[in-house]
């Protein structure tokens, strides 16, 4: 009897090439993260970010720069991102050349990249957090509306999103101030729950099977110490929305991720350039 193989994480599938399921699943889990933190760092507004965000993802098909980071790992996927986004708006801010030879230095000067500095580091964390924050209400709101109880929706953004009194919200919504704290309460604990789901679900997609348990453990209690730090999940919620509103934040993801999906596939398919 042989023993089953073990599951390989996402990244050594992206290094390995990886499946066109497995780079959408990518794409999804780091476009928000990526694009909030080029708005931050150089982009001239959300489209611009958005085509950050693309050529990021390029980059690192193109360049095998997954490969390279798995093989010698010496810091999170994170800083490997944050570095080259950083690279990528600093060359496209500066250098008038066509996209692939923009990707082709951006490359070259990653061979001999130091590590970003410690505030990009943690603003793109941050950026993460957001958009984490952010997948966490809109999975919750749609759970919500799909019950039938879409009011813990408008009473979670009234009170974070529009810092309305119990009493407006009450007001607003025809419904007693005992419901808004009731509801809001609820839908406050069901995002903290929502969030930890999301996580682990992270956490066990780029990590091996038997290092899951420690990882998560690490990776939540600092995200618990950075929300303690930056006035909890309420103003974390905000944040995340402060680019776009929650409806249309939805749709601007989802076209913007299809587009990009689109893009990936074509590379991927087209014969490798000698």
């Amino acid at each position: 009897m042989s023993f089953p193989q073990t599951q390989l994480t996402l990244i050594q599938r992206l290094a390995g090439g990886g499946s066109e399921e497995d780079w959408r699943r990518f794409l999804k889990d780091y476009w928000g993260p990526i694009c909030r933190f080029a708005m931050r760092f150089g982009a001239r507004d959300l489209a611009d970010a958005e085509d950050v965000a693309s050529t990021t993802f390029e980059v690192l098909w193109e360049q095998r720069l997954l490969v390279r980071w798995a093989s010698h790992q010496s810091a999170k996927l994170r800083t490997l991102l944050c570095s080259v986004v950083r690279n990528i708006l600093s060359h496209r801010n500066r250098v008038r050349a066509s996209r692939e030879q923009r990707r082709e230095e951006v490359a070259e000067r990653l061979d001999r990249l130091n590590p970003p500095p410690g505030k990009h580091v943690d603003a793109f964390y941050a950026a993460w957090v957001e958009d984490n924050v952010q997948l966490a209400v809109e999975s919750l709101a749609a759970d919500y509306c799909r019950n039938g109880q879409a009011d813990y929706v408008r009473v979670l953004y009234g009170r974070l999103c529009q810092g309305m009194t119990i009493a407006q919200v009450a007001e607003a919504l025809k419904i007693t101030t005992a419901n808004v704290d009731h509801f809001f309460r609820d839908a406050k604990k069901r995002l903290g729950e929502r969030l930890e789901e999301l996580v682990r679900r992270q956490i066990s997609a780029y990590c091996p099977p038997e290092e899951i348990p420690q990882e998560f453990a690490t990776e939540w209690q600092r995200l618990g110490q950075y929300l303690g730090e930056h006035g909890g999940i309420e103003k974390a919620v905000q944040r995340a929305y402060e680019l776009l509103g929650p409806a249309e934040a939805g749709q601007r993801r989802q076209s913007a991720l299809t587009k990009a999906v689109n893009r990936m596939t074509s590379i991927m398919r087209s014969p490798a350039q000698e």
